[in-house]
């Protein structure tokens, strides 16, 4: 149970069925229970930071016009304050301040603890203003936004989201228009940089979304138009050498992508015929990291050398 969700039902703030409707929303959408209070419209961002500020004793700040040193943005790896929704501010000689929206993450505290060998003083923002920061200060890929705002045309993207009545001419020639392979390269190549291991591409009745897996965990990325969701699926078949036609069967393929420097990335994907349109998982396997160094397994020479000659 949540410390914050429990806290705030005692106070009668929340009821225990808002916070259950809190809780299950956070499993779709990931990311800090307080969010989705806020999301759901149960509690005012503002009202919620001073409850967790007088419960916990921590100082709310105002982060929006700090100017975060890149030297500090070193301290704590990206993909940890993106996962636990946290930035660093201040470092003194054995302290190190950071900013985050759930106080209560001993997970997260104890990693940064491990890792920088400071003490760790903690200050709180909303996750909106934590991840603005974000934003602002790290390459995290992507600019989805921009990328959707080229589909202009409106007329050839209502014939991209036909059905039935698909011209797969069309389709093939739709899924080669700039905007739909700069989303789709935008999407894989973004993966990596955030060190996703899967993607996830999954259409609903009323939306699309990509969510990525990162360290175990789903993070919804983005929301393209629901109309674009055959263009893209469409496109990550062709790339993957499957059958665009095919819409009602499961199909397994694979892309590679070369990232210079002779690293290769492969993606293994799979289709799958849903009620609301193919959902499209994809698998990263980073080649590089396959090859495995026996040596770096923790085994003594003399055991190593035992164990290589009965293999």
């Amino acid at each position: 149970m949540s410390r914050i969700g429990d806290f705030l039902v005692r106070q009668n703030i929340l009821t225990g069925e808002q916070l259950e409707q809190a809780q299950e929303s956070q499993k779709v959408g990931g990311g800090f229970l307080g969010a989705h209070f806020v999301k759901l419209g149960f509690i005012e961002d503002h009202d919620l930071l001073k409850k967790i500020s007088d419960q916990y004793g921590v100082q709310i700040i105002e982060i929006e016009s700090l100017e975060i040193e890149p030297a500090l943005l070193q301290l704590i790896p990206q993909n940890l304050a993106i996962k636990h929704t946290l930035i660093p501010v201040v470092q003194s000689e054995k302290a190190l301040t950071i900013v985050m929206a759930d106080p209560t993450n001993i997970v997260a505290l104890n990693d940064i603890k491990f890792i920088t060998g400071l003490e760790v003083q903690v200050g709180i923002a909303t996750e909106k203003a934590i991840k603005t920061i974000h934003e602002k200060v790290y390459d995290q890929g992507a600019s989805y936004d921009s990328i959707i705002e080229d589909f202009e045309d409106e007329e050839e993207v209502e014939v991209i989201a036909l059905d039935e009545s698909l011209d797969l001419n069309e389709l093939e020639r739709a899924t080669e228009d700039a905007p739909v392979v700069k989303l789709v390269n935008a999407i894989l190549t973004d993966a990596i940089k955030k060190g996703a291991s899967d993607i996830h591409i999954e259409p609903y009745e009323k939306i699309f979304r990509v969510r990525f897996r990162i360290d175990g965990v789903l993070y919804e990325i983005m929301k393209p138009p629901p109309k674009l969701k055959n263009a893209i699926t469409s496109r990550l078949k062709i790339m993957a050498g499957l059958d665009i036609a095919e819409r009602r069967l499961p199909q397994d393929g694979r892309i590679k992508l070369k990232m210079g420097q002779g690293r290769e990335m492969d993606y293994r994907v799979n289709v799958l015929p849903t009620l609301f349109g193919e959902k499209v998982v994809l698998r990263l396997l980073d080649k590089s990291n396959l090859q495995l160094d026996m040596t770096k397994l923790g085994f003594e020479a003399d055991d190593l050398k035992l164990f290589k000659e009965k293999i």
